[in-house]
């Protein structure tokens, strides 16, 4: 027994600390940015070391005080989660919420069965809500991060899938949560996925794409938010008046590519030498990702960023048409929610009428 104890309070000590870590780490980075979702992280990881320093005393009082920490540290990686769809202007999907529609008589459903399957109403009314009402906003946080994965890749993805796990794993803690045998069990795993949670959250708020911009002198540029399909010729109009504009291009003629222009050379070949930034044709959620960043950053300096796709007939070869127009249809939604100007580029012809319709009814 002795053993067992040793090795708790072993576990407890380092999720302390990993906690310690994680909001002393993000709230500096807070004060970098300002960025709310690193202050609601940060205030997470506070009530998360709270929640272990109290339900591991042996007063009554302290533990119950614990268990309020546990559903405030949910609610802040809910909130923080939020935020940061806020601050990357994504819209939640409607799948989201209507999954958390489904929560509160699931909630009900799960207290009726603890209670059933424990027998004791006392631990059903305090240890297995609070364990309850966290893993379903926990839980929700985690699914709300998923809709960044396509910008933030890998670092998002951790940290979801990470967040999701520890709400998950709090059922069957407040299930077995008074057998002995599940004690050992139960804190073990809670310590991994914080340990995890922590990791994937320090890589994340550390990664460059998180940190502010510098402002800069707006930008004079006669183009409306939003998304335009030109013509070749207007094209070659518009690009003398944006040669000195850092415009963002995927392009298949690199003829005449102004030097101020972020270029990237859309092949599926792949050239080392004369196109460093080459981009392959399938890698839409790459594009996306690129897109996104530059009109994030334009945005938040006070300029009006501008993206340029002159290969629309050849992204249609190696995509399906929905796909593509799911594609346009994110971007456009980039450039109007950070005033910048999507441009497609493309000759009429070369189009069925009804896809050329259908591309002119989503671009408007």
């Amino acid at each position: 027994m002795d053993g067992i104890q040793a090795v708790l309070l072993a576990e407890a000590a380092m999720v302390l600390i990993a906690d310690a870590v994680a909001a002393a780490w993000i709230f500096r980075i807070y004060l970098r940015n300002r960025r709310e979702s690193a202050l609601a992280f940060s205030i997470a990881w506070v009530f998360d070391f709270l929640t272990v320093l109290f339900t591991t005393q042996r007063s009554a009082t302290l533990q119950l005080i614990g268990l309020l920490c546990l559903p405030t540290f949910a609610g802040f990686i809910f909130y923080g989660s939020v935020k940061f769809l806020e601050e990357e202007s994504i819209n939640v999907r409607h799948k989201i919420l209507a999954t958390l529609s489904l929560m509160p008589p699931t909630f009900m459903v799960y207290l009726l069965g603890v209670y059933f399957y424990t027998g004791d109403a006392f631990w059903t009314a305090t240890s297995a809500a609070a364990l309850g009402i966290s893993g379903v906003f926990v839980v929700g946080g985690g699914l709300l991060l998923m809709g960044v994965e396509e910008i933030y890749k890998s670092a998002i993805k951790y940290l979801s899938i990470g967040i999701v796990l520890f709400g998950i794993h709090l059922i069957p803690t407040a299930l077995f949560g008074l057998q002995p045998w599940y004690g050992v069990i139960g804190f073990t795993l809670s310590s991994v996925l914080i340990v995890f949670m922590v990791w994937a959250m320090i890589k994340l708020t550390s990664l460059e794409m998180f940190l502010p911009v510098e402002k800069a002198a707006p930008q004079q540029i006669n183009l409306k938010p939003g998304a335009l399909i030109v013509e070749t010729d207007e094209y070659n109009e518009l690009k003398e008046k944006l040669r000195e504009i850092p415009v963002l291009a995927f392009v298949r003629d690199v003829s005449d590519i102004p030097e101020g222009w972020e270029c990237y050379f859309v092949t599926t070949v792949p050239l080392q030498s004369k196109f460093k930034t080459t981009v392959h044709p399938t890698d839409l959620a790459k594009m996306t990702e690129i897109s996104h960043r530059y009109f994030e950053t334009f945005a938040a300096s006070g300029r009006h960023g501008v993206i340029v796709i002159d290969c629309l007939e050849y992204l249609a070869v190696y995509n399906s048409w929905d796909g593509l127009m799911k594609f346009i249809s994110k971007l456009r939604d980039f450039a109007l929610m950070n005033n910048g100007t999507l441009v497609i580029v493309l000759d009429k012809m070369s189009l069925e009428d009804r896809l050329y319709a259908q591309l002119m009814r989503l671009m408007e």
